[in-house]
Protein backbone atom coordinates (compact mmCIF):
# COMPACT_ATOMS: atom_id res chain seq x y z
CA UNK A 1 0.00 0.00 0.00
CA UNK A 2 3.28 2.11 0.52
CA UNK A 3 4.67 1.53 -2.03
CA UNK A 4 1.95 2.07 -4.79
CA UNK A 5 1.53 5.89 -2.66
CA UNK A 6 5.26 6.33 -3.37
CA UNK A 7 5.06 5.86 -7.19
CA UNK A 8 1.93 8.39 -7.33
CA UNK A 9 4.03 11.09 -5.89
CA UNK A 10 6.73 10.36 -8.10
CA UNK A 11 4.72 10.74 -11.14
CA UNK A 12 3.11 13.54 -10.30
CA UNK A 13 6.18 15.73 -9.62
CA UNK A 14 7.46 14.38 -12.68
CA UNK A 15 4.68 15.93 -14.43
CA UNK A 16 4.93 19.08 -12.54
CA UNK A 17 8.74 19.48 -13.73
CA UNK A 18 8.83 21.82 -17.26
CA UNK A 19 11.35 19.78 -19.63
CA UNK A 20 14.63 20.84 -19.74
CA UNK A 21 17.36 20.63 -23.21
CA UNK A 22 19.95 18.41 -22.05
CA UNK A 23 22.91 20.46 -20.74
CA UNK A 24 21.33 23.43 -19.63
CA UNK A 25 20.12 24.53 -16.27
CA UNK A 26 16.98 25.92 -15.59
CA UNK A 27 17.49 29.71 -15.25
CA UNK A 28 20.24 30.16 -16.22
CA UNK A 29 19.04 30.78 -20.35
CA UNK A 30 18.56 34.21 -21.93
CA UNK A 31 15.97 35.62 -24.61
CA UNK A 32 16.47 37.24 -27.86
CA UNK A 33 13.38 39.22 -29.14
CA UNK A 34 12.24 42.15 -32.10
CA UNK A 35 10.86 42.37 -34.95
CA UNK A 36 11.60 42.90 -38.81
CA UNK A 37 11.11 45.53 -40.67
CA UNK A 38 10.29 45.74 -44.99
CA UNK A 39 12.27 48.86 -45.25
CA UNK A 40 10.65 49.01 -48.83
CA UNK A 41 7.31 48.36 -48.34
CA UNK A 42 7.39 50.68 -45.05
CA UNK A 43 5.89 48.16 -42.55
CA UNK A 44 6.20 44.91 -40.35
CA UNK A 45 7.52 42.02 -41.99
CA UNK A 46 5.39 39.30 -40.89
CA UNK A 47 6.06 35.36 -41.25
CA UNK A 48 9.93 35.95 -41.55
CA UNK A 49 11.65 33.28 -39.98
CA UNK A 50 14.01 34.51 -37.58
CA UNK A 51 16.82 31.84 -36.43
CA UNK A 52 20.47 31.42 -34.35
CA UNK A 53 23.14 30.41 -37.41
CA UNK A 54 23.59 27.14 -36.64
CA UNK A 55 21.60 26.23 -33.97
CA UNK A 56 18.16 24.34 -33.66
CA UNK A 57 16.71 28.47 -31.82
CA UNK A 58 14.14 29.95 -34.43
CA UNK A 59 10.91 31.95 -34.32
CA UNK A 60 8.57 33.35 -36.93
CA UNK A 61 7.03 36.44 -36.77
CA UNK A 62 3.61 37.41 -36.13
CA UNK A 63 1.61 40.01 -37.83
CA UNK A 64 3.61 43.33 -36.14
CA UNK A 65 6.52 41.63 -37.30
CA UNK A 66 7.72 40.99 -33.91
CA UNK A 67 9.41 37.71 -32.63
CA UNK A 68 10.72 36.02 -29.87
CA UNK A 69 13.33 32.98 -29.09
CA UNK A 70 13.75 31.66 -25.54
CA UNK A 71 15.54 29.73 -23.48
CA UNK A 72 18.95 30.25 -25.28
CA UNK A 73 22.06 29.39 -23.38
CA UNK A 74 24.69 31.91 -23.02
CA UNK A 75 27.19 32.51 -25.03
CA UNK A 76 27.85 34.45 -29.00
CA UNK A 77 25.09 34.05 -31.42
CA UNK A 78 24.16 35.65 -35.36
CA UNK A 79 20.91 36.70 -35.80
CA UNK A 80 19.29 36.06 -39.27
CA UNK A 81 16.10 35.95 -41.05
CA UNK A 82 14.60 34.66 -43.96
CA UNK A 83 11.62 36.04 -46.20
CA UNK A 84 10.16 35.42 -49.68
CA UNK A 85 10.49 38.69 -49.81
CA UNK A 86 14.37 38.33 -49.83
CA UNK A 87 14.34 35.78 -52.24
CA UNK A 88 12.56 37.72 -54.75
CA UNK A 89 15.18 40.42 -53.99
CA UNK A 90 18.38 38.22 -54.47
CA UNK A 91 19.42 39.89 -51.74
CA UNK A 92 20.68 39.41 -48.09
CA UNK A 93 21.08 41.59 -44.93
CA UNK A 94 23.70 39.43 -43.39
CA UNK A 95 23.53 38.08 -39.70
CA UNK A 96 23.22 40.40 -36.71
CA UNK A 97 25.52 39.29 -33.83
CA UNK A 98 24.27 39.22 -30.26
CA UNK A 99 25.86 37.94 -26.58
CA UNK A 100 23.33 36.37 -24.88
CA UNK A 101 23.83 36.22 -21.39
CA UNK A 102 21.77 34.05 -18.48
CA UNK A 103 18.67 35.51 -17.63
CA UNK A 104 18.88 38.63 -19.82
CA UNK A 105 16.92 39.71 -22.71
CA UNK A 106 18.14 40.77 -25.77
CA UNK A 107 16.27 43.14 -28.50
CA UNK A 108 17.28 42.51 -32.60
CA UNK A 109 15.76 44.44 -34.64
CA UNK A 110 15.64 43.29 -38.14
CA UNK A 111 15.05 44.60 -41.64
CA UNK A 112 15.06 44.46 -45.04
CA UNK A 113 17.35 46.56 -47.45
CA UNK A 114 16.04 49.32 -48.80
CA UNK A 115 15.06 50.12 -51.82
CA UNK A 116 17.77 52.32 -52.19
CA UNK A 117 20.12 50.10 -51.28
CA UNK A 118 18.87 47.06 -53.43
CA UNK A 119 19.08 49.30 -56.33
CA UNK A 120 22.83 50.46 -56.11
CA UNK A 121 23.50 46.93 -55.44
CA UNK A 122 21.65 45.85 -58.80
CA UNK A 123 23.60 48.72 -60.89
CA UNK A 124 26.88 47.98 -59.37
CA UNK A 125 26.96 44.27 -59.74
CA UNK A 126 25.93 44.10 -63.37
CA UNK A 127 28.16 43.07 -65.58
CA UNK A 128 26.49 44.90 -68.65
CA UNK A 129 27.47 48.46 -66.75
CA UNK A 130 30.08 50.08 -68.65
CA UNK A 131 33.34 51.62 -66.88
CA UNK A 132 33.40 55.21 -65.98
CA UNK A 133 29.25 55.41 -64.84
CA UNK A 134 27.69 55.41 -61.32
CA UNK A 135 24.56 54.86 -60.45
CA UNK A 136 21.53 57.30 -59.07
CA UNK A 137 17.99 56.12 -57.63
CA UNK A 138 15.23 58.02 -55.49
CA UNK A 139 11.57 58.49 -55.23
CA UNK A 140 9.06 61.04 -57.19
CA UNK A 141 7.17 61.59 -54.04
CA UNK A 142 4.05 64.72 -54.05
CA UNK A 143 4.97 67.40 -52.23
CA UNK A 144 1.35 67.92 -51.10
CA UNK A 145 0.16 64.58 -49.83
CA UNK A 146 3.88 63.08 -49.65
CA UNK A 147 2.66 60.08 -51.38
CA UNK A 148 5.29 58.21 -53.60
CA UNK A 149 4.14 58.45 -57.51
CA UNK A 150 4.50 55.79 -59.78
CA UNK A 151 4.31 56.19 -63.76
CA UNK A 152 6.43 59.98 -63.12
CA UNK A 153 8.38 60.26 -65.53
CA UNK A 154 11.91 61.54 -64.84
CA UNK A 155 14.70 63.59 -67.01
CA UNK A 156 18.80 62.92 -66.26
CA UNK A 157 20.54 65.73 -68.37
CA UNK A 158 24.15 66.46 -68.60
CA UNK A 159 26.75 68.57 -70.92
CA UNK A 160 28.98 66.28 -72.70
CA UNK A 161 32.37 68.08 -73.39
CA UNK A 162 32.35 70.26 -75.56
CA UNK A 163 28.79 70.39 -76.53
CA UNK A 164 26.25 73.18 -76.77
CA UNK A 165 23.05 71.03 -76.53
CA UNK A 166 22.57 68.61 -73.27
CA UNK A 167 22.74 64.50 -73.54
CA UNK A 168 19.54 63.50 -72.01
CA UNK A 169 17.98 60.55 -70.75
CA UNK A 170 14.30 59.47 -69.84
CA UNK A 171 13.05 56.79 -67.20
CA UNK A 172 9.61 56.62 -65.42
CA UNK A 173 9.05 55.11 -61.75
CA UNK A 174 7.83 51.86 -60.82
CA UNK A 175 4.45 51.23 -58.91
CA UNK A 176 6.11 52.66 -55.86
CA UNK A 177 7.78 55.73 -56.94
CA UNK A 178 10.96 54.72 -57.34
CA UNK A 179 13.52 55.54 -60.49
CA UNK A 180 17.04 54.25 -60.73
CA UNK A 181 19.48 54.50 -63.51
CA UNK A 182 22.70 52.23 -63.88
CA UNK A 183 24.23 54.82 -66.64
CA UNK A 184 25.02 57.86 -65.27
CA UNK A 185 28.43 59.63 -66.27
CA UNK A 186 30.63 59.77 -63.47
CA UNK A 187 32.23 62.92 -62.25
CA UNK A 188 30.07 65.26 -64.08
CA UNK A 189 26.98 67.38 -62.97
CA UNK A 190 23.44 65.61 -63.73
CA UNK A 191 20.67 67.81 -63.87
CA UNK A 192 17.67 65.67 -62.77
CA UNK A 193 13.61 66.71 -63.20
CA UNK A 194 10.62 64.98 -63.26
CA UNK A 195 7.21 65.51 -64.26
CA UNK A 196 3.67 63.48 -63.52
CA UNK A 197 0.42 64.96 -65.12
CA UNK A 198 1.19 68.98 -65.05
CA UNK A 199 2.88 68.49 -61.59
CA UNK A 200 6.60 69.00 -62.08
CA UNK A 201 9.42 68.39 -59.54
CA UNK A 202 11.94 70.82 -58.67
CA UNK A 203 14.86 70.82 -60.51
CA UNK A 204 18.58 69.82 -58.69
CA UNK A 205 21.98 68.75 -59.80
CA UNK A 206 23.61 65.82 -58.51
CA UNK A 207 26.82 64.15 -59.45
CA UNK A 208 28.30 60.33 -58.85
CA UNK A 209 31.96 59.06 -58.68
CA UNK A 210 32.88 56.18 -61.02
CA UNK A 211 31.30 53.11 -59.23
CA UNK A 212 29.67 54.78 -56.58
CA UNK A 213 25.50 55.76 -55.54
CA UNK A 214 23.91 58.31 -54.90
CA UNK A 215 20.42 58.71 -53.88
CA UNK A 216 18.39 61.66 -55.52
CA UNK A 217 14.49 62.44 -54.11
CA UNK A 218 12.32 64.63 -56.50
CA UNK A 219 9.31 66.30 -54.98
CA UNK A 220 6.40 67.06 -57.69
CA UNK A 221 4.47 70.61 -57.12
CA UNK A 222 1.99 72.61 -58.94
CA UNK A 223 4.01 74.44 -60.49
CA UNK A 224 4.18 77.55 -62.87
CA UNK A 225 7.94 78.85 -64.75
CA UNK A 226 9.57 81.72 -64.26
CA UNK A 227 11.38 84.40 -66.77
CA UNK A 228 14.66 85.01 -65.79
CA UNK A 229 16.87 88.39 -67.25
CA UNK A 230 20.76 88.96 -66.43
CA UNK A 231 23.11 91.05 -67.28
CA UNK A 232 27.19 90.47 -67.14
CA UNK A 233 29.12 93.38 -66.57
CA UNK A 234 32.99 93.77 -65.97
CA UNK A 235 33.74 93.87 -62.08
CA UNK A 236 36.44 96.64 -62.46
CA UNK A 237 34.23 99.13 -65.12
CA UNK A 238 31.25 97.93 -64.42
CA UNK A 239 30.65 98.18 -68.35
CA UNK A 240 29.08 95.49 -69.93
CA UNK A 241 30.19 92.51 -71.01
CA UNK A 242 28.98 91.83 -74.88
CA UNK A 243 29.09 88.46 -76.68
CA UNK A 244 29.62 86.31 -73.68
CA UNK A 245 27.76 82.57 -74.21
CA UNK A 246 25.55 82.48 -71.12
CA UNK A 247 23.94 79.04 -70.28
CA UNK A 248 21.73 76.89 -67.46
CA UNK A 249 23.98 73.76 -67.11
CA UNK A 250 22.28 70.86 -68.03
CA UNK A 251 19.27 72.42 -69.82
CA UNK A 252 18.44 73.94 -73.23
CA UNK A 253 18.56 77.44 -72.49
CA UNK A 254 21.73 79.31 -73.74
CA UNK A 255 22.18 82.30 -75.43
CA UNK A 256 25.16 85.34 -76.39
CA UNK A 257 24.72 88.57 -74.14
CA UNK A 258 23.76 91.61 -76.60
CA UNK A 259 25.42 95.21 -77.00
CA UNK A 260 24.27 95.66 -73.38
CA UNK A 261 25.62 92.84 -71.89
CA UNK A 262 21.88 91.28 -71.80
CA UNK A 263 20.12 87.46 -71.47
CA UNK A 264 17.29 86.47 -70.96
CA UNK A 265 16.09 82.58 -70.88
CA UNK A 266 11.96 82.15 -71.07
CA UNK A 267 10.03 79.63 -69.07
CA UNK A 268 12.50 78.15 -66.95
CA UNK A 269 10.71 75.44 -64.72
CA UNK A 270 11.87 76.19 -61.08
CA UNK A 271 14.37 74.77 -58.95
CA UNK A 272 19.01 74.80 -58.69
CA UNK A 273 20.66 75.75 -61.55
CA UNK A 274 23.83 76.58 -62.20
CA UNK A 275 24.66 79.47 -64.38
CA UNK A 276 27.07 79.50 -66.62
CA UNK A 277 29.39 82.40 -68.56
CA UNK A 278 32.00 82.12 -70.93
CA UNK A 279 33.94 84.99 -72.86
CA UNK A 280 37.45 85.27 -74.22
CA UNK A 281 38.47 88.09 -71.92
CA UNK A 282 36.96 86.54 -68.57
CA UNK A 283 37.14 82.68 -68.97
CA UNK A 284 34.40 80.45 -67.91
CA UNK A 285 32.71 81.33 -64.90
CA UNK A 286 29.55 79.78 -62.76
CA UNK A 287 27.44 80.68 -60.34
CA UNK A 288 24.24 78.97 -58.25
CA UNK A 289 20.82 80.42 -59.39
CA UNK A 290 18.33 79.62 -57.35
CA UNK A 291 15.03 79.72 -59.98
CA UNK A 292 11.68 80.11 -57.85
CA UNK A 293 8.06 79.50 -58.65
CA UNK A 294 6.15 81.93 -61.31
CA UNK A 295 8.18 85.16 -61.10
CA UNK A 296 10.38 87.13 -63.06
CA UNK A 297 13.80 86.64 -62.07
CA UNK A 298 16.37 89.38 -62.57
CA UNK A 299 20.06 88.58 -61.86
CA UNK A 300 23.51 90.99 -62.29
CA UNK A 301 26.77 89.34 -62.88
CA UNK A 302 30.21 90.82 -62.37
CA UNK A 303 32.52 89.24 -64.63
CA UNK A 304 36.68 89.83 -63.55
CA UNK A 305 38.76 90.59 -66.23
CA UNK A 306 42.18 88.79 -65.95
CA UNK A 307 44.48 88.36 -69.04
CA UNK A 308 44.29 84.59 -70.01
CA UNK A 309 48.25 84.32 -69.95
CA UNK A 310 49.03 81.78 -73.42
CA UNK A 311 52.27 79.91 -73.75
CA UNK A 312 54.82 81.02 -76.78
CA UNK A 313 54.13 79.15 -80.02
CA UNK A 314 56.53 77.20 -81.42
CA UNK A 315 56.10 75.56 -84.75
CA UNK A 316 58.25 73.05 -86.17
CA UNK A 317 58.72 72.25 -89.17
CA UNK A 318 59.69 68.53 -91.41
CA UNK A 319 59.36 69.81 -95.16
CA UNK A 320 60.06 72.89 -96.83
CA UNK A 321 57.55 75.27 -98.05
CA UNK A 322 54.83 73.94 -100.45
CA UNK A 323 53.65 75.62 -103.62
CA UNK A 324 49.93 74.90 -104.14
CA UNK A 325 47.64 76.07 -106.76
CA UNK A 326 44.77 76.92 -104.43
CA UNK A 327 42.38 77.33 -108.10
CA UNK A 328 42.28 73.34 -108.10
CA UNK A 329 39.94 73.37 -105.01
CA UNK A 330 40.02 73.45 -101.50
CA UNK A 331 37.33 75.59 -98.87
CA UNK A 332 38.42 79.06 -98.76
CA UNK A 333 37.13 80.52 -94.88
CA UNK A 334 38.35 84.31 -95.38
CA UNK A 335 39.32 86.76 -92.48
CA UNK A 336 35.72 87.98 -92.49
CA UNK A 337 33.90 84.46 -91.84
CA UNK A 338 36.37 83.88 -89.36
CA UNK A 339 35.84 87.36 -87.62
CA UNK A 340 32.42 86.30 -87.03
CA UNK A 341 33.33 83.56 -84.72
CA UNK A 342 36.71 84.32 -83.64
CA UNK A 343 35.32 85.71 -80.19
CA UNK A 344 33.40 82.89 -78.73
CA UNK A 345 36.48 80.96 -79.89
CA UNK A 346 39.64 79.61 -77.31
CA UNK A 347 42.17 78.89 -80.53
CA UNK A 348 41.94 77.95 -83.73
CA UNK A 349 40.22 74.38 -83.49
CA UNK A 350 36.94 76.30 -82.05
CA UNK A 351 37.51 78.91 -84.96
CA UNK A 352 37.18 75.32 -87.01
CA UNK A 353 34.20 73.85 -85.34
CA UNK A 354 32.25 77.47 -85.24
CA UNK A 355 32.76 77.69 -88.49
CA UNK A 356 30.31 74.17 -89.29
CA UNK A 357 31.85 72.31 -92.42
CA UNK A 358 29.81 69.29 -93.32
CA UNK A 359 31.81 66.52 -93.03
CA UNK A 360 34.28 67.93 -90.51
CA UNK A 361 34.69 67.17 -87.22
CA UNK A 362 36.70 68.97 -83.75
CA UNK A 363 36.63 66.05 -81.02
CA UNK A 364 38.44 66.44 -77.66
CA UNK A 365 39.94 62.94 -76.73
CA UNK A 366 40.55 61.61 -73.11
CA UNK A 367 44.30 61.91 -73.30
CA UNK A 368 43.96 65.72 -74.07
CA UNK A 369 44.43 65.57 -77.75
CA UNK A 370 42.38 67.25 -80.76
CA UNK A 371 41.82 65.99 -83.70
CA UNK A 372 40.76 67.97 -86.03
CA UNK A 373 39.42 66.24 -89.55
CA UNK A 374 36.61 64.71 -91.51
CA UNK A 375 34.74 61.58 -90.35
CA UNK A 376 35.49 58.33 -90.97
CA UNK A 377 32.50 57.66 -94.04
CA UNK A 378 34.58 60.30 -95.97
CA UNK A 379 38.19 58.91 -95.63
CA UNK A 380 38.85 55.89 -97.43
CA UNK A 381 40.67 52.57 -94.99
CA UNK A 382 39.22 53.43 -91.69
CA UNK A 383 35.68 52.58 -90.06
CA UNK A 384 34.56 54.64 -87.75
CA UNK A 385 35.80 57.86 -85.14
CA UNK A 386 37.32 60.88 -86.06
CA UNK A 387 40.75 60.96 -89.01
CA UNK A 388 42.86 63.78 -88.12
CA UNK A 389 44.15 66.10 -91.44
CA UNK A 390 47.73 66.77 -91.87
CA UNK A 391 48.26 70.60 -90.98
CA UNK A 392 50.35 73.10 -92.84
CA UNK A 393 51.24 76.97 -90.91
CA UNK A 394 51.84 79.11 -93.48
CA UNK A 395 52.45 76.30 -96.20
CA UNK A 396 54.84 74.29 -94.24
CA UNK A 397 53.98 71.52 -92.53
CA UNK A 398 53.63 70.84 -88.64
CA UNK A 399 55.27 68.31 -86.86
CA UNK A 400 52.81 68.80 -83.53
CA UNK A 401 49.51 69.15 -84.93
CA UNK A 402 47.80 69.72 -81.36
CA UNK A 403 50.02 72.55 -80.73
CA UNK A 404 49.25 74.20 -84.05
CA UNK A 405 44.99 73.78 -83.26
CA UNK A 406 45.83 75.34 -80.17
CA UNK A 407 46.56 79.28 -81.84
CA UNK A 408 45.64 81.69 -80.50
CA UNK A 409 42.22 82.86 -82.90
CA UNK A 410 43.46 86.52 -82.90
CA UNK A 411 46.86 84.90 -84.80
CA UNK A 412 44.83 83.04 -87.06
CA UNK A 413 43.98 85.05 -90.65
CA UNK A 414 42.67 82.59 -93.12
CA UNK A 415 42.11 79.37 -93.44
CA UNK A 416 41.69 76.50 -96.33
CA UNK A 417 40.26 72.88 -95.85
CA UNK A 418 41.09 70.18 -98.65
CA UNK A 419 39.00 67.02 -98.48
CA UNK A 420 40.26 64.01 -98.52
CA UNK A 421 39.83 63.00 -102.36
CA UNK A 422 41.73 66.30 -103.06
CA UNK A 423 44.38 66.56 -100.76
CA UNK A 424 45.29 63.55 -101.68
CA UNK A 425 46.05 64.34 -105.49
CA UNK A 426 47.25 68.08 -104.36
CA UNK A 427 49.61 66.86 -101.66
CA UNK A 428 50.54 63.22 -102.34
CA UNK A 429 51.37 60.47 -99.99
CA UNK A 430 50.39 60.72 -96.63
CA UNK A 431 47.72 63.33 -97.23
CA UNK A 432 44.49 61.60 -97.82
CA UNK A 433 43.16 62.16 -94.85
CA UNK A 434 42.51 66.07 -95.49
CA UNK A 435 44.48 68.42 -95.46
CA UNK A 436 44.42 72.07 -92.99
CA UNK A 437 46.10 74.92 -94.08
CA UNK A 438 46.30 77.97 -91.42
CA UNK A 439 47.44 81.25 -92.46
CA UNK A 440 48.89 83.94 -89.68
CA UNK A 441 48.43 87.41 -89.51
CA UNK A 442 50.93 88.76 -91.10
CA UNK A 443 51.94 85.57 -93.53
Amino acid sequence: MKKTEILKVVTLVAIAVPAVTPGIVHGQVGSVFGAVYDSIAGGPLADAAVFLWDTPYQAVTDAEGRYRIDDIPPGDYSVLFFHTRLGEMGASPGPVPVTVTAGGDHEVMLGTPSMSTYLALQCLMSDERPAGMGAVAGRVIDAASQLDIGGARVSLSWHEEDATTPTSIELWTSSDGWYSSCRVPADVPVLLSADFYGREGVRREVSVGEDQFTEAAILLFDTDPSHVSGELADRTTGSPVEGAEAWLRGTDFRTITDDNGSFRFEGVPPGTYMLMTDHLAYGTKMDTLQVPHGQRLSVRMLLDNRPIEIAPLFVSTEAPAVEIDRRRGGIVITREQIDEVRQNSRDASDILRSLHLPGVRVQHNSDGTICAGYSAAQVRMFSSGCVSMIVYINDVRSTDPNLALRMPPDAVERMVIYKPIEAGNLFGLGSGNGVWMIYTRGN
